[in-house]
């Protein structure tokens, strides 16, 4: 009887796990199908953000902002 109860919680436990691990892998599919989607975004807007005269390698693109003596570095990447 005892041995039951065992294989039952581990059962439970097993059958928990692997309903996690299927939302976990269709969340990091998702993840992956929206990293494509944004690096052809950035393809196609490599010329409007300045990235075009910049080379390819992650340079810094520099933006002025409405506020006086801000301006914003980002570095983009495309892997």
């Amino acid at each position: 009887m005892r041995e039951n109860v065992h294989k039952d919680v581990y059962r439970f436990a097993y059958d928990e796990a692997s309903t996690e691990l299927r939302k976990i892998l269709k969340s990091f599919e998702q993840l992956c199908a929206q990293k494509n989607r944004v690096e052809k975004l950035m393809e196609v807007l490599k010329p409007e953000i300045g990235m075009a005269e910049q080379g390819e390698n992650g340079d810094q693109v520099k933006r002025t902002t409405h506020l006086p003596y801000c301006t914003v570095v980002t570095r983009l990447t495309v892997l």
